[in-house]
């Protein structure tokens, strides 16, 4: 099983083989993407990419990137169905700015409803051009067409084209509008529990964590942190870092980091800085904390309005008032917090 190949690898892939623009149309089928309030919102013309290689392999692009949440294996199921291939055959190329569809981000649980929709027309949409085109090559009429794992097949003549034998390294760009989405009762993937696209390489320790790459040449960095929030730099010495052999010094404004080939001296080095900053009393604490929650928290955004507290006051015959307080807890995973950057002219892979 192949999938999140890299940039390299996809564009050497990518010299023959069929890519697909689609452009989603507003039918009874399509379910707008929901948007947040105040948020960019998707173009117009929204664009999902997908591509059909000469050896029949689908590459599904997603601006989406899996975190856990099983989207890898989710979004490849939503694109098989639609496009009548296996699931098998489909690899994912998840988060690449550079490649695939622009997105807000991956975060609120938004994934299926946000580029779910998009991903079924794209799909869709795909397997009606092709079908179309079977029917030209094998002279056969749609209505006696059946597609399956990327085979169409016109069962009367027993003959058949496959989607790779159509492609032929072409590039394709037809449209059809107002296609509409499989009906549940047609199903054959969604709703099934196949093998996560990442499993075996999550559990054998094949995948790669940011923290478990190295790059030719790379450096490895140590920031000079503040003890505290609102915490002022007031004078620093890095004079002692020069001591270490390799080492290098970087600031810009307050910001203050060390650099070393190999991890551990940059670690040694930054433990080499003496640094002096001014701290600013807190006056949070344990029993300040939920009334500067209220104060520092943005102002809400109201979604909906409807009736009048005032008229539910005077309707009610008992009202109960209370004020519920929680611990203060914050979204902490557990992973290695670590970013790689390769800079290579003008583009910067991060």
């Amino acid at each position: 099983m192949k999938h999140d190949p890299s940039r390299r690898e996809f564009l050497a892939l990518a010299g023959s083989g069929l890519f697909l623009l689609f452009r989603i149309e507003r039918t009874a089928a399509f379910q707008e993407p929901q948007q947040l309030p105040g948020a960019t919102p998707y173009p117009a013309d929204f664009n999902a990419y997908l591509r059909i290689g000469a050896d029949g392999r689908v590459t599904c692009l997603s601006g989406k990137v899996e975190y856990g949440q099983g989207i890898m294996t989710s979004l490849a199921q939503l694109l098989a169905e639609e496009l009548d291939v296996a699931y098998e055959s489909v690899d994912m190329v998840m988060g690449d700015t550079n490649l695939c569809p622009w997105d807000i981000g991956t975060f609120g649980s938004l994934t299926t409803r946000q580029f779910g929709p998009a991903l079924r027309g794209a799909g869709a949409e795909a397997r009606a051009v092709l079908l179309q085109m079977a029917a030209e090559h094998l002279q056969s009429p749609l209505d006696r067409l059946d597609v399956r794992n990327g085979i169409v097949s016109d069962l009367t003549k027993n003959k058949q084209v496959s989607y790779a034998q159509l492609v032929e390294g072409k590039s394709i760009e037809r449209h059809v509008a107002n296609v509409p989405w499989k009906p549940p009762s047609a199903f054959r993937l969604i709703g099934t529990s196949p093998g996560r696209k990442d499993a075996e390489d999550k559990i054998t320790g094949k995948a790669k964590y940011t923290s478990d790459m190295a790059l030719p040449g790379m450096l490895y960095a140590r920031i000079v942190r503040p003890p505290a929030h609102g915490a002022v730099m007031k004078n620093i010495d890095t004079s002692a870092v020069g001591t270490i052999g390799g080492a290098r010094v970087v600031k810009d404004g307050d910001l203050i980091a060390v650099l070393h080939e190999r991890p551990d001296l940059a670690e040694k080095a930054l433990h080499l800085v003496i640094a002096d900053f001014e701290q600013v009393p807190s006056t949070v604490d344990d029993k300040t904390i939920f009334d500067h929650l209220l104060n520092a928290a943005p102002r809400p955004d109201l979604v909906g309005e409807s009736g009048s507290m005032a008229e539910g006051e005077r309707l009610s015959t008992a009202i109960a008032e209370e004020t519920y307080f929680n611990g203060y807890v914050a979204h902490a995973p557990i992973e290695p917090h670590s970013a790689v950057a390769l800079i290579e002219g003008d583009t910067v892979t991060i």
